[in-house]
């Protein structure tokens, strides 16, 4: 967990040193339709009918299990399934390359570099879909922390890469070509990492054809889903494309950016927790995978509600003092944000530990009838009511599904206990009014101190201070969260006695 956070968080540096450098280094224009046309591109992805996730799941299954010998056959299913899906990506991706211009209805060629920008972001994307099966395997495995370290390393390539082509004029070229880079590099870590896992501990790759038959029978769900649910998480940013103007496009980016990176912050959480639920569930330890759920979400839970409080807080001194004056989109569109972040990453939460527990069948239907209904909404209410009713239609639809749905599943399933979710919902009626009294307090202490335009000294000292003290409300109004911090202050007490008794 402690390297899957890091991953997350070297993605969150990189487009705090990278997004102003866009601005600065990338025409407006250009850079508002390279993004939309990166979410075409992402449609490549749909090619991947989910293969990294299933791996992970059924191989961390099958240790729990100890079948040995379907694990070797289920990481040689990955492998060919991964070859079939570089070759489609890579033609669905070409594909749509030419289609790009009459789907948001712009010519291209006159964006300097994109095309060739596009070209080598086909092939990055590519790659990147194979690297999310290695990583699958990998994790199932229970060589979680190789994955992450791969990411880190991959992500620092980047980075530099990103820079060095940006400081000699490549514009949009050096953010594909870094993608590229970063691509390759965790493949190999991956691989490498795998065989030498394999190699300790004599298990071998078996390249199964009728196990491969089977294998390829469990994506007839997840495959639609990943399809309808790629397509319809893109339309926000292409349907815009189509009516806004493109420097619009980069504002609205600019004001998602930071919650959509604190929402992969968060969200690793349960991502973590998910090879870990698979092997529990092929022991048999029901009982451990309750307990576990039930401690992890609480946790979960509090970091959510923060975040989300310190948005409310001070995201246009945040984004201000990030990309300059003027690109703050406003209090509604940010309100807006917000509650999709919050009631997401709740039910993303809910849904990868049913995912976890093998409910991949029913998991993905819904996420069908999410992207469907998602995906025709937004097309209608984008072009009469823009950005605001676009995010109204993706908060309607996150809480009748990801939110609601996903964890009424975990219930029934049996691993969410009632008792929990009382709990969790006494101490949120304390600590939501609370949090957002304590927000205003400090909004209004620090808009006294500092000048209108001291954007960093005001963003710095609220930050601290709602902070500080969102963590001594949760100590008060929390008793296990209290037990929990003794208990682990006296471990830490105990532990250095001993040390330095031995020394």
């Amino acid at each position: 967990m402690i390297f899957q956070y890091g991953y997350v968080l070297t993605n969150i540096f990189n487009s705090i040193v990278l997004l102003p450098l866009y601005l600065k280094n990338i025409d407006s224009a250009t850079l508002g339709i390279w993004l939309a046309t990166g979410n075409i591109l992402a449609w490549m992805t749909l090619a991947d009918p989910g293969v990294g996730d299933v791996l992970q799941q059924k191989i961390a299954e099958l240790r729990g299990k100890s079948r040995n010998t379907e694990i070797g056959k289920t990481i040689g299913s990955g492998f060919i399934a991964s070859g079939i899906i570089l070759v489609l990506s890579v033609l669905v991706g070409f594909i749509f390359y030419m289609l790009i211009g009459v789907i948001i209805n712009k010519d291209v060629s006159q964006y300097p570099n994109l095309q060739i920008a596009l070209a080598l972001s086909i092939i990055a994307t590519g790659m990147s879909l194979v690297s999310f099966s290695m990583s699958g395997i990998n994790q199932g495995m229970h060589n979680s922390a190789q994955v992450a370290i791969a990411s880190l390393i991959a992500n620092g390539v980047f980075l530099v890469v990103n820079v060095m082509l940006l400081y000699f004029d490549f514009g949009v070229i050096s953010i594909a070509f870094a993608n590229l880079c970063r691509a390759l590099f965790i493949n190999v870590y991956n691989i490498s990492s795998m065989q030498k896992l394999l190699k300790r501990e004599r298990l071998k790759i078996n390249f199964d054809f009728t196990h491969f038959k089977k294998f390829i029978r469990i994506f007839s769900f997840t495959s639609a889903s990943r399809i309808v649910g790629g397509f319809s998480a893109s339309m926000d940013m292409i349907v815009l494309a189509r009516f806004l103007p493109p420097a619009m496009i980069t504002i609205f980016e600019i004001n998602k950016r930071p919650i959509g990176l604190s929402q992969s912050l968060v969200g690793r959480h349960s991502v973590a927790l998910m090879p870990l639920i698979s092997h529990a569930k092929g022991t048999g330890n029901r009982n451990g995978i309750i307990d576990l759920i039930n401690k992890q979400f609480k946790f979960y839970s509090y970091a959510t509600l923060f975040i989300s409080l310190m948005f409310i807080l001070s995201y246009e001194n945040l984004i201000t003092t990030w990309t300059g004056t003027g690109r703050y989109a406003g209090d509604t569109i940010m309100y807006l944000l917000v509650a999709n972040f919050f009631f997401g990453l709740i039910g993303y939460f809910m849904a990868n530990m049913g995912y976890a527990l093998g409910d991949i069948k029913r998991n993905s239907l819904v996420n069908i009838v999410k992207g469907v209904v998602l995906g025709v909404l937004l097309f209608f209410v984008a072009r009469k009511y823009g950005i605001i009713g676009t995010l109204a239609v993706m908060l309607a639809v996150t809480l009748a599904t990801d939110f609601s749905y996903f964890t009424y599943r975990l219930y029934k399933l049996g691993y969410l206990q009632s008792a929990l979710l009382k709990g969790i919902l006494n101490l949120w009626s304390i600590i939501l009014p609370c949090g957002l009294l304590i927000g205003w307090g400090c909004r209004r202490l620090v808009d006294s101190i500092f000048s209108e335009h001291m954007h960093l000294p005001k963003l710095l000292v609220s930050g601290t201070l709602f902070t500080i003290s969102f963590m001594l409300l949760l100590l008060l109004v929390d008793s296990e969260l209290r037990s929990t911090l003794r208990l682990l202050k006296d471990k830490f007490i105990t532990t250095s006695f001993l040390i330095l008794m031995r020394t």
